[in-house]
């Protein structure tokens, strides 16, 4: 038998053994705790509740199977659109802390950035990417810029941090920006303020966890992408985040792009007053109709040169921008024709979903789509271009192939 002094030495071990594990616990949680303390939402320590379902029940990871970045991949399934509420002792009134938003953040496989051009109905289609259950999409953040410039400061406190600017913008546009209010009236009789809400989804909030954040500013990325530092930058947050940066380029007409960043311009509607044109795809753009449309609407062409001289370099500056990255970046930018946003919003948002390696569901695609007005918007006749001026932009528009088969000429 072991002598009394060996059996309380191992006693002794037990004892101090169990005391350095239970101060490696400890230390290890006030690690974490400070690694997730990030941004207003836990200064403040308010108690936020998204969805239905606590999101600390995550759904386990499918057994040996993992990423690129050998991170475990999480069990998906496709879903009738309704939230699943698997648990049995789920409280549905209990909230869920700061520090579950960032352990939400830790399911984030893809971070997407707008890139193009201002007036191109980015507002609309971030609105409704912002709607998908597990999908975090700002308004205006320029959140790219705030990576390129600052991206040391988050590498050295948290890359959540970067995930707060997104999110809490997304947050603000839902209780007091463009997506807290409904579109009313219609397009061509336009009532009120554009309003981006999407009545039944998810908005400014998330459904148990997040795998896709990101940022609608498109302008501000494809401005940011022609510094000699921006690929660069886009491999470092990838490499940071262990998640694939991705872009959505959304390519108008440019003849009505610029024609409504003319219209859209302070000078102007100090001048003209503030007009929303619209004409329907199918009606014939004729010399009768065009008239009929200006003495309805009291406009007889904007005759502007020096504005739209300056529009014209700036749209084609983001195209460069734009096209930077899509030949840096093969396979990480979608194009998506704008007028198809409109016409057919369900089909482009399920394009995106599988572009950005998310699930949708019908519920999901139907409401976002009940909201869209499918007129779309053609504006470049209420601006007066000169032969010069249209010459300018179909030599610049055969330097990008994006832009071929768009003309003056054509509907859309």
């Amino acid at each position: 038998m072991p002598s009394s002094r060996a059996t309380r030495g191992v006693l002794l071990g037990t004892v101090i053994g169990l005391a350095l594990a239970g101060l490696f616990i400890v230390w290890s949680d006030k690690y974490t705790h400070i690694k997730y303390q990030s941004g207003p939402l836990a200064s403040s320590g308010q108690l936020l509740w998204y969805g239905d379902r606590d999101i600390t029940s995550l759904k386990p990871s499918t057994e040996n199977e993992k990423d690129e970045f050998g991170r475990e991949k999480l069990e998906t399934q496709q879903t009738t659109g309704e939230t699943r509420i698997d648990d049995p002792g789920h409280n549905a009134d209990h909230p869920v802390s700061t520090n579950d938003l960032y352990k939400a953040y830790g399911h984030v496989h893809t971070i997407v950035f707008f890139i193009g051009y201002p007036r191109s109905r980015h507002s609309l289609l971030g609105s409704l990417m912002d709607a998908h259950p597990r999908m975090v999409v700002s308004d205006e953040r320029m959140a790219f810029n705030a990576w390129r410039r600052r991206s040391s400061s988050f590498i050295d406190s948290s890359i959540y941090k970067f995930y707060d600017i997104m999110f809490q913008a997304s947050e603000k546009s839902v209780s007091s920006g463009r997506r807290s209010r409904t579109f009313e009236g219609n397009v061509t009789n336009k009532a009120s303020r554009y309003g981006y809400m999407v009545p039944n989804q998810w908005q400014g909030r998330f459904d148990q966890y997040i795998e896709v954040i990101g940022d609608k500013a498109g302008a501000f990325t494809a401005s940011a992408m022609l510094n000699d530092d921006a690929i660069d930058a886009v491999r470092l947050l990838e490499k940071t985040a262990a998640a694939k940066v991705k872009f959505i380029h959304v390519v108008r007409n440019p003849f009505d792009n610029i024609a409504t960043m003319v219209l859209q311009h302070g000078k102007i509607k100090q001048r003209e007053g503030s007009h929303e044109v619209k004409l329907q795809q199918n009606l014939p753009r004729t010399d009768e109709m065009k008239r009929v449309i200006r003495a309805s609407t009291g406009i007889n062409g904007i005759e502007a040169p020096e504005i739209l001289d300056d529009k014209i370099d700036a749209y084609f500056k983001w195209a460069k921008g734009s096209n930077k990255a899509r030949e840096a970046l093969p396979g990480s930018v979608l194009d998506i024709p704008s007028i198809e946003i409109v016409l057919h919003p369900a089909e482009v948002l399920r394009k995106i979903c599988k572009f950005l390696g998310i699930l949708c569901t019908e519920k999901y695609l139907q409401d976002c789509a009940d909201t869209v007005d499918p007129t779309p918007s053609i504006t470049r006749d209420y601006v007066k271009w000169t032969t010069k001026q249209k010459e300018r932009v179909n030599t610049e528009m055969k330097r990008f192939t994006f832009l071929q088969g768009f003309s003056f000429d054509k509907t859309v």
